[in-house]
Parts: structure tokens; sequence; C-alpha cells
């Protein structure tokens, strides 16, 4: 079997040009510059790249050891089988001494499912790595990283950035050294940062779901409940009909939710519960609940239909999903 791609295609300098805008999206989605020229070359030269046989011997060596080892075997899930097979088999039948390379499509691949390494506070962290092709003689392994299914972006950075110095060296574990090192840490900055994000420019509020709230003065229970709110000063909004949603909003606290819904009980209107909510400022404002319009309301919670909470919520459909109780 001839190892080397033999007589590959001239450069084409329009279809470089064409395959680096049909593969930029990858950028995006965070896979490396190397994958990515990779996609690129392989799309120009064919289907076929070379990949030198002592770095893939060192890759097949460097996975058979760390499975070989009771506490790693059941950690470590290699997602290009195939691949690893042939590699294993290849490095197998060619002499250390020799010189050549293997024709791949694809990089080698792997999981660490870090549940099965014990580690408090990562169970749910899971991390994708890439030997590249010239991993480890030239280059470091690429690493993602998700947390129950969210990708942490601040994991991989670090470890990237901790592997720079081990350039030409196995890194893997390396990385599960790290891991155990910095289990109680390597995740709270990505948590901070997350939830920072989703409560930017919001404020906590309160929602009391009642099973149905009818509209009128007809309605006794009802039109106590409005009175006691405007009595109590309570900021916020009523959605009228099935559920019937209760929205306390700043400056009314989480006390004076909790309050209202006593005085619910007793009145005769019981609601689910008090749940805290972060809704968009803008949307409160815009959705006419609390501050100055309320008080053009002479103190009374503004009456809403379905398209106010959904204004209150920043046109967020998941959001008013949730405020609505809807699963």
């Amino acid at each position: 079997t001839n190892l080397h791609q033999s007589n590959p295609a001239p450069f084409n300098k329009a279809k470089f040009s064409q395959a680096r805008r049909r593969h930029a999206w990858i950028t995006d989605r965070g896979v490396c510059w190397p994958c990515l020229i990779f996609s690129i070359h392989r799309e120009i030269y064919g289907r076929h790249l070379p990949m030198d046989i002592s770095d893939a011997r060192r890759q097949v060596a460097e996975i058979i050891a760390l499975q070989d080892q009771p506490k790693y075997s059941h950690a470590i899930q290699i997602t290009t089988p195939a691949l690893f097979d042939r590699l294993e088999k290849a490095v197998g039948n060619i002499g250390s001494s020799i010189n050549q390379t293997l024709p791949v499509k694809k990089c080698l691949t792997l999981k660490v499912n870090c549940h099965e390494l014990d580690l408090d506070g990562l169970a749910g962290l899971v991390l994708e790595i890439e030997f590249p092709l010239d991993y480890p003689s030239g280059s470091t392994c690429q690493i993602h990283a998700a947390d129950n299914g969210k990708a942490v972006n601040d994991v991989g950075s670090k470890l990237t950035t901790y592997l720079e110095s081990f350039a030409g060296c196995e890194c893997l574990e390396l990385v599960l050294d790290w891991l155990s090192d910095n289990s109680s840490t390597c995740l709270s900055s990505s948590t901070n940062d997350i939830a920072s994000n989703d409560t930017a420019g919001k404020v906590e509020c309160y929602i009391l779901r009642y099973n149905h709230l009818l509209s009128g003065p007809e309605h006794k229970k009802e039109k106590s409940m409005v009175d006691a709110a405007k009595k109590g000063k309570l900021q916020g909004g009523i959605l009228w009909g099935t559920p019937g949603i209760v929205v306390v909003v700043p400056p009314s606290t989480e006390e004076d939710a909790k309050e209202y819904a006593v005085d619910s009980r007793d009145i005769g209107k019981r609601p689910d519960g008090v749940e805290s909510v972060h809704l968009p400022e803008r949307g409160l404002e815009e959705g006419g609940l609390g501050g100055m319009a309320q008080q053009k309301r002479g103190g009374k919670l503004k009456d809403m239909d379905t398209a106010t909470l959904r204004t209150a919520c920043g046109g967020d459909e998941d959001l008013l999903r949730s405020v609505l109780g809807i699963k």
C-alpha cells in the first residue's frame, strides 16, 4: 500500500478562497485554526492528508497507556474508534526506524467524562479532545469543554494556556492532573460569567401564579386582591385568566410578595408560591409595570394581557413561558 499521497493537485488560489469562505463558520463555533486549515487543505488536495507515523505511534501509545490505568479507563471514550484501530494496526506493522506517513481523513478525537474520575464539583463536565495530525511533535491537543451540555470556554482556554509550555510532549495525562488539582475552582469563573450574562440589564421580580383570576367588580375575591395590592403599595401587574399571574416588580421586595401571598390566601385565592425571575428593565418600562406608570394609575396593579407580559419579558418567548409556568 502506498502510504504517501502522490502527485497532489496544484494549488488553486480561487478554490482556496472559496473553501475558506465555506468553512469560515467553523471558527465561530470554537474549532481551532489548525482544524480549519485541515478542512480547507483536504478540499483542495483531496480527501486524505499525510500523518507522520511517529506522531501516530505516540498518539496510540498515549491513549493505551491511560486506558491501562484503572482510575482513567472508564473516563476515556474514543470518539473515532475506526481511525484509532487503523492507526494501532499501522504502527504495529511498520518498523520504528521507518520514516513514513499515513493518509488520513480526519484527526483522532476522544472524550473525557469527568463523572468517572470522582472529582468533586465536576460531575457534569465533559472534555472533547482532538489530536491534530502533527500532535505531539508539532502541536498540543485541542480541548473543548461542556458542563451539563453547556459550553464553558473558560475551562478550555485555561487548559490551552497551561499546555503551551508542554509543546512536544504528550498532554492527556497533564490534562487529567490539572483537572484533579483544580477541581474546586476551574468552573467557578465560568459559572459566574454565565450568571452575570444571564442577569445583565435585568432586575429581580417575583411571580405569583393562581389557578385562575377573573376580571370585573362582580368577582369579589379578585377585587379584594386588587384592593389589598393597592393598600400594600405593591408594584407590578396582574394577568387575568387561566392561569392568573401577579408580577411583583421593584421597588417591591420578595418580602412584599410573600406578604401579598398570605393576603391572597386569607381572601380565598391561593397562589402556587412565590417564584423569583429576572426580567429586563427595558421590558418592564415599555410594559408600563411599576415606577411612574403605576403612580399615574393611582397605585393600582397594571391590568395585563399576554402581549403586555411578552413586552415585559423583552420579547423572549422562553422567558414568557417560564413566567406563565408552561413547561
